[in-house]
């Protein structure tokens, strides 16, 4: 987790000021790979482990999924127990956000699907707990009455059905509790009850591991007759066994006199509680709206907060009980998108972040980029942030200078001039392409291929165009190639934003006799181009 001395600066920062009396704004400029996301991810480690209530947004899906992602392989990477995320919470549209992998452990909508059987009344964890609690306690009894009840000829020994009894019922058990250590917040099982389960599961696996595999054939109905007060028997096994059932049965009193956990089959009620008790949640600025009045959140985190704007922005703001909200971004970057020309003259798609910064508010720069190869960062840094970047030692190394084809044309960064190319619009007369340029792209994807399929290096590549019918000519080429081991990635700039590949190609699509470009004379998106490579950036003028 360490930080440089921008990063560590800004971190704590937001953490004096959260001690302060006021109600405070801190502002984090974070131009592009200085590390934004991990000092966001450093900044909300430390805030729970001081147990704020915190709450995290960005504009959009993607966004919070890349947030909430980093910060979970932070927990995993050096929390002494990463099967406890109860208190970590991701909400947000299941249709539209797509959670897979690692997410899914924090995901609102798995967490109550899973939590559901856990706190169903009559098949919940308190069911399980009293299940194996009679069955230890009375194991003997239930075996006659299974007998009394079965059919004839259906006569297993005690040994036999004791075994696969006790099978059943501890793995509906421990699947239960691990689904709860999971899923529920430390605090709310309380730290002497997570003991109690942890020790429990540690005996019934054992347990259940010398029942089913040793043989005690009759003697097993002394394990469970076995008392303290007995002397020891001449079998060691059955002594062992027998003072283990013991301590289950007096764990698991503790924990069903102690444990207060829900008792519901209602799914608003299950998602209320893990709303309520999370200390970190990750949601879009639109969804906070599922945050009400009665959940204490002291600390707000806006990641992208330049692309918001301002009105968003209130949106998690309205909670009365915030202390410090922190805002981070970059204003040199893409703003909000707004269409109407009124509303852009009446700065409707202002940010906050922009606001606060024009009105002379302290920004907390991170001044040093870990992306690109200084050949790649040296025009953005001097043309959008005064030269104020410095390139971090890892970008400066021979490792990060890359050949990926041969020639002079190909280093690190290069322009590449499409003689023949004319743009043209779309059939629909809204969007422009250009063809050729298409066609050299193509070309070039193709060559980059061959090159890695030799090296078996896999290689991520975006192609971002100004124009989405452009977007559309590259992937009808494309669509039918296969690119293995290259990951191709064709999008607009605006889907490229906050995103970051090995090889960036630039197709401007502008070719005309007055020397017009169109959308990247935009000094914003003109930014957001050229800085998500890390090591080639050809560029199609």
């Amino acid at each position: 987790m360490e930080l440089n001395t921008s990063q560590n600066d800004a971190v704590l920062n937001c953490i004096s000021k959260m001690h302060s009396k006021s109600s405070t704004f801190t502002l984090i400029w974070g131009p592009p790979g200085t590390g934004k996301t991990k000092t966001i991810s450093v900044l909300l480690w430390l805030m729970r482990e001081m147990k704020h209530g915190t709450l995290v947004c960005a504009p959009t899906n993607l966004a919070i999924k890349q947030v909430a992602s980093r910060f979970l392989k932070l927990v995993q990477e050096h929390s002494g127990d990463t099967r406890c995320l109860g208190d970590v919470l991701l909400i947000g549209n299941k249709e539209r956000m797509c959670v897979d992998g690692d997410l899914k452990q924090i995901y609102l909508y798995d967490r109550v699907r899973r939590l559901f059987g856990c706190f169903a009344p009559l098949t919940g964890w308190k069911h399980h707990l009293s299940s194996l609690s009679d069955f230890l306690e009375n194991g003997y009894s239930q075996y006659l009455q299974h007998l009394q009840d079965s059919q004839e000829g259906d006569t297993p020994s005690f040994f036999s059905y004791a075994r696969k009894r006790f099978a059943v019922i501890y793995m509906e058990l421990r699947r239960c509790f691990n689904d709860l250590l999971l899923h529920v917040p430390k605090s709310s099982i309380l730290e002497v009850n997570y003991n109690s389960i942890l020790l429990l599961l540690e005996m019934l696996e054992e347990f259940n591991h010398m029942i089913q595999c040793r043989y005690f054939g009759d003697e097993i109905r002394k394990v469970f007759l076995y008392s303290n007060d007995e002397p020891d028997q001449t079998n060691s096994s059955v002594v062992t066994l027998g003072k283990m059932r013991i301590k289950c049965l007096e764990e698991l009193s503790t924990l069903l006199s102690c444990l207060k956990l829900p008792l519901t089959s209602s799914k608003p009620t299950i998602r209320d509680f893990c709303i309520k008790s999370a200390s970190i949640v990750f949601c879009t600025v639109s969804s906070s709206t599922k945050i009400t009045a009665n959940k204490k959140v002291e600390f707000l985190v806006v990641d992208e907060a330049a692309q918001l704007k301002e009105c968003e922005t209130l949106i998690p703001l309205r909670l009365w009980t915030l202390k410090h909200a922190v805002l981070i971004g970059d204003e040199c970057q893409l703003p909000a998108t707004v269409k109407s020309k009124v509303c852009t003259d009446a700065l409707f798609g202002r940010s906050l972040f922009e606001r606060l910064s024009s009105l002379g508010h302290e920004k907390h720069l991170l001044n040093m980029q870990y992306r690109m190869h200084p050949s790649i960062s040296i025009f953005p840094n001097t043309s959008f942030y005064e030269g104020r970047i410095s390139d971090a030692t890892n970008v400066m190394e021979k490792e990060h200078r890359r050949m990926y084809l041969p020639g002079s044309m190909f280093g690190p960064y290069s322009f590449i001039n499409i003689e023949d190319g004319r743009e043209e619009r779309d059939e629909l007369g809204h969007s422009k392409r250009n063809f050729v340029e298409a066609a050299v792209i193509e070309e070039i994807l193709y060559r980059l291929r061959r090159a890695c399929f030799k090296t078996k290096r896999k290689v991520t590549v975006g192609v971002i165009c100004p124009y989405n019918a452009q977007v559309v000519a590259i992937q009808g080429k494309i669509e039918k190639m296969r690119f293995d081991p290259l990951q191709v990635k064709t999008n607009s700039v605006d889907g490229f934003q906050g995103g970051e590949e090995d090889i960036i190609i630039l197709s401007t699509v502008r070719s005309n006799s007055v020397g017009k470009v169109g959308f990247l004379s935009n000094a914003q998106r003109a930014n957001v181009c050229l800085t998500r490579a890390r090591y080639l950036l050809p560029y199609y003028p």
